[in-house]
């Protein structure tokens, strides 16, 4: 309904913040006129009331229910003892298999030197077990040190079981990569910093299932969301962790539209993303989209321009880019900049808005926040670290 699509985000309480929310009466003449004059009436009586009385004691972090779901552990609980039913993709060669190893050709009769620049280029968590499978020099040469030096190392959350039992024996391996790239896992990180201190580790977001709205599930361990079939209402998504500082020293949030559809709502307005500040473990009320999420910096599409929702209050707008430019396959990417936000669509600067300095984005942990509302049915995260244009 209009840019904002609801009524602004007030302190209230449960139902009653539906009911006030529903009543607003709405107008839509130019696409993004709105009135919100009876929400903020009644809100304003019920803010009142609020002031007159002592907050709830708020729970302790180590209960189950703080924040507004009940919240489950951020991945399954690892074995880190248990090697026998890794698949063989995954498991260095003993000492034993190493002394074969030497006198195994690799293929197309290569040298050894060769085949570990090669791998080095390419190789990848995900696609270890098809290299070693080639053949037993192959093998050898994914688990050797010098085929990943220097190299970003991204642990997928579907191999976490896998490399569980083996840390120590991959942690060797890896041992002069510039960076490990892991999955928030409270165990999986306490590990490789006990045993791997020096390694630089960053923590990669993802879609939780206790961190969206009833609308949406979670799929492909949370590398991606899709809206539910008839789905309205409660549409938003946020990431599990904070956004990393890209190249140029900027958090930068992209996702692709994997699929999109005709459209819900009032065919006017698309899909919404951004960033909050508040770490979502502490949100008490998630809300329908992700212009109500709390100390949020959205950008939302309609069909004839762009918006800039701070807080869930329009701040800014701009007409070089509008829903009409968004596609199926197309990746979306904001760039946070301490004055500034740059939209993107596949890699190409599309959109700058510049928020006064009291409503700039603040320094430190960012969080991902999106909705799938209008005609986004599908959205997966990418690894991007900053724009790149196809």
């Amino acid at each position: 309904m209009g840019s904002l699509r609801h009524a602004p985000q007030q302190v209230l309480a449960g139902q009653l913040d539906r009911l006030l929310r529903r009543r607003v009466q709405v107008r839509t003449t130019t696409g993004y006129e709105r009135s919100h004059t009876s929400c903020s009436s009644g809100a304003s009586v019920f803010q009142e009331r609020l002031q007159r009385t002592s907050p709830p004691e708020k729970l302790p972090p180590s209960s189950p229910y703080v924040g507004f779901q009940r919240h489950a552990p951020p991945s399954p609980v690892l074995n880190f003892s248990d090697i026998a039913g890794v698949p063989p993709g995954l498991q260095l060669p003993s000492l034993k298999e190493e002394q074969l190893l030497f006198v195994e050709e690799f293929p197309g009769g290569l040298p050894e030197e060769v085949w570990c620049f090669v791998v080095c280029m390419a190789v990848e968590v995900p696609t270890l077990g098809t290299l070693s499978r080639v053949s037993r020099g192959l093998q050898k040469v994914v688990s050797l040190e010098a085929s990943w030096r220097g190299r970003v190392i991204r642990v997928l959350p579907s191999c976490l079981p896998n490399l569980a039992p083996q840390l120590d024996r991959w942690l060797t391996t890896w041992n002069s990569a510039r960076k490990l790239v892991l999955p928030r896992s409270t165990q999986l990180l306490q590990e490789v910093a006990e045993r791997a201190p020096h390694l630089a580790v960053e923590v990669s977001w993802r879609f939780d299932q206790c961190l969206k709205g009833q609308g949406v599930e979670v799929l492909k361990h949370g590398s991606c969301v899709r809206r539910l079939a008839n789905a309205e209402e409660e549409l938003v998504v946020l990431g599990d962790a904070a956004l990393p500082a890209g190249p140029r020293g900027y958090p930068y949030l992209e996702v692709m539209l994997d699929e999109c559809g005709e459209g819900i709502g009032d065919n006017i307005n698309d899909f919404g993303f951004g960033v909050t500040a508040c770490d979502p473990e502490e949100i008490e009320h998630l809300g329908s989209v992700a212009d109500e999420v709390p100390r949020s910096w959205v950008v939302d599409f309609t069909k004839s321009m762009v918006y800039l929702s701070i807080n869930n209050r329009e701040a800014g707008c701009g007409k070089r880019l509008s829903a009409l430019d968004l596609k199926q396959g197309s990746r979306v990417g904001l760039l946070v900049k301490p004055t500034s936000l740059e939209v993107y669509v596949n890699g190409v600067l599309g959109e700058i808005f510049t928020p006064i300095a009291e409503e700039q984005v603040p320094l430190g942990a960012l969080y991902p926040v999106l909705d799938l509302y209008g005609r986004v049915i599908q959205i997966s995260k990418t690894d991007a670290e900053e724009p790149v244009s196809s």
